[in-house]
């Protein structure tokens, strides 16, 4: 690695710029943070109106699924998923984080949710899907899935954001020659 090249990626906050390092002061880090949490709030409220729409689009994609998988309309309308997209609720820190997180321009936002929502989509039907082995035959394997996704599901959005932080710090890093 050339002097300046090294110059550069200390510069960036460490070896290949893989340190979050914001630069941000305190004072920032604290608006980021209170941004953060009246967004969340915000997006709190509207979710409870378009939950419940989001959570009949994660059914309707499931229940295909269900289908292919041999389970008879009788057993899939057996489910009552009354209040169940309050558990899908990980989107608000999502779009949180992609509003608040300073320094990101429109793109760098929209790259967030483009790359977030469908991975989270994504999470919530196998999170339904893995439901239906689990009670009706008692799966251990659907049981992992439905409890890993349970507890894991939280910091996804968190994983999601960090991952693209990385990602664009290390894009933004000019090559070695």
């Amino acid at each position: 690695m050339t002097v300046k090249r090294k110059e550069e990626v200390k510069e960036r906050g460490g070896i290949s710029g893989l340190n979050l390092n914001l630069n941000l002061s305190a004072n920032q880090i604290s608006i980021f943070l209170l941004k953060f949490l009246a967004v969340s709030a915000v997006f709190l409220a509207v979710w409870y109106y378009i939950g419940e729409f989001y959570q009949g689009v994660i059914f309707f994609f499931a229940k295909h699924i269900l289908l292919a998988m041999g389970y008879t309309p009788v057993q899939i309308s057996a489910v009552d998923l009354s209040g169940a997209y309050l558990g899908n609720f990980n989107l608000v820190p999502l779009v949180a984080l992609a509003i608040a997180t300073p320094g990101w321009g429109l793109k760098k936002r929209g790259e967030m949710l483009v790359i977030g929502v469908p991975l989270l989509f994504l999470l919530h039907v196998l999170d339904l899907v893995a439901h239906f082995p689990m009670y009706f035959y008692g799966s251990e394997f659907a049981r992992l899935v439905v409890y890993s996704i349970g507890v894991g599901g939280v910091a996804v959005p968190f994983i999601i954001w960090f991952a693209l932080n990385l990602f664009l710090k290390r894009k933004a890093l000019p090559k070695e020659p």
